[in-house]
């Protein structure tokens, strides 16, 4: 495998576009970076609305964004399938997902997720988060899978935030999501 990665630099609009290749330890550490952003963005962002609206409030808004945003992904994946000519099942999802999976490292255990990682660190801090950080992982991959699939649905059986060693899923056949039903909407 190669151990590089080519990168186009232009993080700075003053300076040239150069090529540069990182080793693949540098991009692992950068998606993980960027993901470990993202999930304390999501951190920020359910406290703001907690403290606002209350928690029941606060989980129905959470769950109603999410939905959109993933209904918005599988849009997206359901158009790269068609463009690269895969059929719509579960085990095309992650052919046609916008995640870098590259920063899911099996190797690190229960915290090869890096929202899992962050999301653990801030749900020992404040235990009322893990309902919200399970919702994000349940509302995002099960709308993925009925919008993207049209016909199956998902359960996350295991899942790092609620205490599991590692993540686990099933796909399933769904009447209802066939006849255009959504867990989520």
């Amino acid at each position: 495998m190669n151990e590089t990665l080519s990168a186009r630099e232009g993080a700075q609009p003053q300076a040239a576009a150069c090529e540069e290749t990182i080793s693949r330890q540098r991009a692992v550490e950068e998606v993980r970076g960027m993901a470990a952003q993202f999930a304390e963005l999501y951190f920020a962002f359910v406290c703001a609305l907690r403290d606002e609206l209350g928690e029941a409030r606060a989980m129905e808004v959470v769950q109603r964004v999410l939905y959109r945003r993933a209904r918005e992904r599988a849009g997206q994946m359901v158009e790269r399938a068609r463009e690269m000519g895969v059929a719509r099942t579960p085990e095309n999802i992650t052919r046609t997902s916008d995640v870098p999976y590259l920063g899911w490292v099996p190797a690190l255990g229960r915290d090869h997720c890096p929202y899992g990682m962050v999301w653990n660190a801030r749900i020992a801090e404040a235990p009322w988060f893990r309902p919200f950080a399970r919702l994000y992982c349940d509302v995002t991959d099960t709308t993925i899978a009925e919008v993207f699939t049209g016909d199956h649905s998902h359960q996350l059986y295991e899942n790092v935030v609620l205490g599991d060693e590692r993540c686990a899923r099933r796909y399933f056949p769904d009447e209802r999501v066939a006849q255009g039903a959504r867990t989520y909407e």
